[in-house]
C-alpha cells in the first residue's frame, strides 16, 4: 500500500510540475522566476534546490497535493519525502547510474532527460515520469539529439 500510494504521489506531482515547469518556461515569466534555477547548466544534486522562492512555492504545491488528498500516517509522510528528494537529486545529479533503481520505474525521466532540459532550455518539462513530455511532444528535441548521438557512437566503432 505504501509504494502505490507514493506511486500515486509521484503521478500527481509529475502532472502538477509537468504543467507548472512548462508555464515558467513561458517567455513572458521565464526571466522573472524560473531562470534563476538555469544559472546552471550542468546540473548537480545540491542545485535542484537552488530556485527563486516563487518557483518553490508554484512547484512545491505539486507535493504537498498528494500529500493531503493521500496521507494518513506520518510513516507514508516520510516515506515520499524521502522518495521525492532522492528523485530530484537523481535526476539533477549529472551522472546516469545503470544499476540505479530509480531507472527500473517504468517512464522514469533519470538525469539523462533532465540533463538536456538544462542544457537546452526547452522540452523535458516532467520530474519524474516521461509520459507528459512524449504525449505533447516536448521530448522531440531530446529525442533527435539522442538519435545523433546514437549515429555518432555507431560510426566511431
Amino acid at each position: 500500500m505504501l509504494l502505490l500510494k507514493c506511486f500515486c504521489c509521484a503521478v500527481i506531482e509529475d502532472t502538477w510540475h509537468y504543467f507548472m515547469h512548462r508555464l515558467l518556461h513561458h517567455k513572458r515569466i521565464y526571466k522573472y522566476i524560473h531562470k534563476v534555477h538555469h544559472e546552471f547548466q550542468a546540473p548537480f544534486g545540491m542545485e535542484a534546490e537552488y530556485a527563486h522562492p516563487a518557483e518553490t512555492i508554484i512547484l512545491g504545491t505539486g507535493f504537498f497535493i498528494g500529500i493531503l488528498l493521500l496521507c494518513d500516517h506520518v510513516f507514508f509522510l516520510w516515506a515520499w519525502v524521502a522518495f521525492r528528494l532522492i528523485e530530484t537529486i537523481d535526476v539533477h545529479s549529472g551522472y546516469y547510474v545503470p544499476l540505479n533503481p530509480l531507472n527500473f520505474i517504468p517512464f522514469y525521466c533519470g538525469s539523462r532527460h533532465h540533463d538536456f532540459h538544462h542544457m537546452n532550455f526547452n522540452g523535458n518539462y516532467a520530474s519524474t515520469f516521461t509520459w507528459w513530455d512524449k504525449l505533447f511532444g516536448t521530448d522531440s528535441q531530446y529525442n533527435a539529439y539522442m538519435e545523433r548521438k546514437k549515429k555518432l557512437k555507431k560510426k566511431a566503432e
